[in-house]
């Protein structure tokens, strides 16, 4: 998988989860909108290690 693929992907899965966490949140304070951001920077983190691991596992199969 190309490098640049996988950081768009991992990217937009952190802005989506900062964006339906605050929405669901409904408080925009400064304090939690960080808290959100640092949970879509993990979350973003697993995902792009999943997507990593998934693609490898494709490769090895073929």
């Amino acid at each position: 998988m190309n490098k640049k693929r996988l950081l768009v992907q991992v990217f937009a899965a952190i802005l989506l989860y900062v964006v339906i966490s605050l929405v669901l949140e409904k408080d925009y304070s400064q304090a939690i909108v960080i808290r959100e951001i640092l949970e879509g920077m993990v979350f973003g983190l697993l995902y792009g290690v999943f997507i990593w691991f998934r693609e490898k596992s494709k490769k090895k199969k073929q």
